[in-house]
């Protein structure tokens, strides 16, 4: 699978959900947030922190495709198979550990989707960061490794756990190969960036779960 270069200044935060076609209902016709990833409540620089990254040794970007390095990608595969097997609420759990913003983290099933609901503890729907199971997965697992081999803040670890899924090869909820497609759900037109060009998503054929879009 072909990753773009200079994948993680190239990363768009991408609804983990677009690819499902979600409304932002839940199943009674109740408005809810779309579902995200762990960046969406954070600022930090997504070229920053590819630097901080390069540094602290995280990441090869000596050729043509900044890459992981051997030594921190084995440390996320390591955590990726640790958490998958975890009920989703110990995964909530994790995941709000990682969470930048959160002060809360429920467990949520919608049909067939899982989902970890991280909450700023306003209230207020805009407070809330829906995220897939397959997705929670990841990101924890990238922040968690990231926690351990650099000083990255939270919300910088974040970014680059967000970031890093464009390294991801088979889906971490269910184990199924990822393929490139138009960024977007089911419904509606696809996924553009600021200057109205489409954009590609990581996408998982089986579950449905989009981890992240890029140029």
């Amino acid at each position: 699978m072909r990753r773009p270069t200079e994948a993680s200044s190239q990363v768009r935060a991408a609804p983990a959900d677009s690819a499902s076609g979600a409304t932002g209902t839940d199943e009674a016709g109740n408005d809810r947030p779309r579902s995200a990833t762990l960046a969406d409540a954070t600022t930090a620089d997504a070229e920053a922190v590819l630097a901080d990254l390069v540094e602290a040794g995280a990441v090869d970007a000596t050729g043509d495709d900044a890459r992981p390095t051997d030594g921190f990608d084995e440390r996320r595969r390591a955590e990726i198979e640790r958490l998958r097997a975890l009920s989703l609420e110990d995964l909530a759990a994790a995941t709000l550990a990682m969470a930048p913003t959160a002060t809360s983290a429920e467990p949520v099933t919608e049909g067939d989707r899982a989902f970890v609901v991280c909450s700023d503890g306003s209230g207020e729907p805009a407070g809330e960061v829906w995220i897939r199971r397959p997705v929670a997965v990841a990101e924890t697992a990238a922040a968690l490794a990231l926690a351990e081999a650099t000083d990255l803040p939270a919300d910088r670890r974040a970014v680059a756990a967000h970031g890093l899924s464009v390294f991801l090869d088979d889906c971490p909820g269910c184990g199924t190969a990822l393929e490139t497609r138009k960024a977007g759900g089911c419904c509606g037109p696809p996924r553009t960036d600021a200057d109205g060009h489409p954009l590609r998503a990581l996408v998982c054929p089986d579950c449905r779960t989009q981890f992240v879009a890029f140029e």
